[in-house]
């Protein structure tokens, strides 16, 4: 089982290093996220995200960039969209969540102490943002673990990642 994990974590690193996201790829979507109705378009399911930013932050040692903007965050959900929603439209995402659907406390802190941001307010609105998604239907969790490892082996981890 050990080697099986270790071929999986360099195959994922493998991967990182490799893809090239100029090449449009139908298990990959990439959006340039400009309003909150944006968020609407993210993939629904399963996978693994990044979320970039042209903001610059002192202490970021993730060296992922597209399109001059700069990873600040990645992590991996079942329920893609609800996470991003948490993330970046927090207020909307909180609502507007449903009994039945994840309650996501622990969402992106540009600000200490709190959680989520909403990107059509100060001082977010004025920035630009993108999302890069990695569908990955099917995928179990430790599976999704191992592609956020993987990312920061490569990148190094983005600073709002750091918890």
């Amino acid at each position: 089982m050990e080697d099986t994990s270790k071929s999986i974590a360099e195959d994922l690193k493998d991967y990182f290093k490799n893809y090239d996201y100029s090449k449009p790829n139908s298990d990959i979507q990439i959006i340039k996220v400009e309003t909150e109705n944006d968020l609407k378009k993210i993939y629904y399911g399963t996978g693994f995200y990044i979320i970039l930013t042209n903001k610059t932050f002192e202490e970021n040692p993730c060296q992922f960039e597209y399109e001059n903007l700069k990873a600040i965050y990645r992590g991996h959900s079942y329920f893609i969209k609800k996470r991003l929603l948490s993330h970046l439209s927090n207020e909307y995402y909180n609502s507007t969540r449903k009994n039945n659907e994840p309650n996501y406390k622990v969402c992106l802190k540009i600000e200490d102490k709190i959680n989520g941001i909403n990107i059509n307010q100060e001082p977010y609105k004025d920035w630009k943002w993108i999302v890069i998604v990695h569908k990955m239907k099917n995928s179990s969790k430790l599976i999704r673990e191992q592609m956020e490892k993987a990312f920061d082996n490569v990148f190094h981890k983005p600073c709002k990642s750091i918890k």
